[in-house]
């Protein structure tokens, strides 16, 4: 692998060497770091344990620090029971067929005592005929309240559900996860202090990709740097020259109003992790996108005049 990125080297050193020597220099250029983050606790209580020190390399999504989380352990298993217990309550449709049976049964009480009338007009006292018709009210009224009372169990059991994914959010948020790739450069808190929301746990910066902040001329800034590509050099004590190709990703749309220069930066990969940020180096920007317009400007010169 250190051979691979050697030859990356020595290949982007003999393209800078071949490039066009009007590509445009950028001044007091220097490496900055792009991404910088101050990873902060999203829940209070003590740490338990700090997996990080400063230098450690991590990765995005590493579990860097845990918070003490056994009562919110509890109440997770709390809810989930809860959310258990409400779901079978929901399914449980015992009392529905019940009441439907039980109204089967008193409709036909009701017709056998309304067949006896219609051959013996006497067998059915009016006072049993009505016990016999309020029944059979009774059990239809019955069947609504319980399907109402199981509608109101699953809305219950949504609730519980949803409790219960409030409840093992928030259990999540007791790891502290790393947002981003790169180096932990500062651990402010460490096992067994008691840490606030918010606090700030550790400070990781990015630094596998760098930006080199330079200064072009305020005419040469007018050319659409935007998106161009770039070179950065720099030469490392008991190393050779790093070469290091990058893009334009931004030109300050302000001129200085003193010298007359306008920033630009340059996103470029930090290979085998050898730059620094803080480090002055040497920067130009290609001048291909202006040539390559012209090219097709004559070319379509040339188009219409045939």
């Amino acid at each position: 692998m250190k051979r691979l990125f050697s030859m990356t080297f020595c290949l982007a050193a003999l393209a800078v060497s071949s490039a066009n020597a009007d590509d445009i220099p950028v001044s007091a250029t220097l490496l900055k770091i792009i991404e910088t983050v101050e990873v902060p606790a999203q829940q209070s209580g003590a740490l338990e344990k700090v997996n990080v020190h400063e230098g450690s390399l991590v990765e995005r999504g590493e579990v860097i620090a845990n918070v003490a989380a056994k009562e919110m352990e509890l109440e997770l298993s709390v809810k989930r029971s809860e959310q258990a217990i409400a779901q079978r309550e929901a399914t449980n449709d015992v009392n529905i067929r019940f009441s439907r049976k039980s109204l089967e049964v008193s409709q036909s009480e009701l017709q056998r005592a309304l067949d006896a009338i219609a051959t013996f007009p006497n067998a059915v006292t009016d006072t049993e005929l009505d016990r016999l018709r309020l029944l059979v009210e009774k059990n239809r009224l019955e069947i609504e309240q319980s399907s109402e009372q199981q509608a109101i169990a699953k809305l219950t059991a949504e609730l519980k559900s949803a409790e219960a994914e409030i409840t093992a959010e928030k259990l999540a948020k007791h790891q502290i996860a790393a947002p981003i790739e790169g180096m932990v450069v500062r651990v402010f808190r460490r096992a067994g202090e008691w840490v606030d929301i918010a606090d700030p746990v550790v400070k990781i910066v990015r630094i596998d990709r760098l930006r080199a902040e330079g200064f072009v001329r305020s005419e040469e800034a007018a050319l659409g740097l935007q998106g161009r590509s770039a070179t950065v050099r720099v030469t490392l004590p008991r190393s050779a020259e790093l070469v290091a190709p990058g893009k334009v990703t931004f030109v300050d749309p302000e001129v200085d109003p003193v010298s007359g220069d306008v920033r630009v930066w340059v996103e470029i990969e930090n290979v085998d992790l050898k730059l620094r940020p803080g480090l002055r180096v040497e920067m130009s920007i290609s001048n291909a996108a202006v040539t390559d317009n012209t090219d097709d400007q004559a070319a379509e010169e040339v188009a219409v005049g045939s």
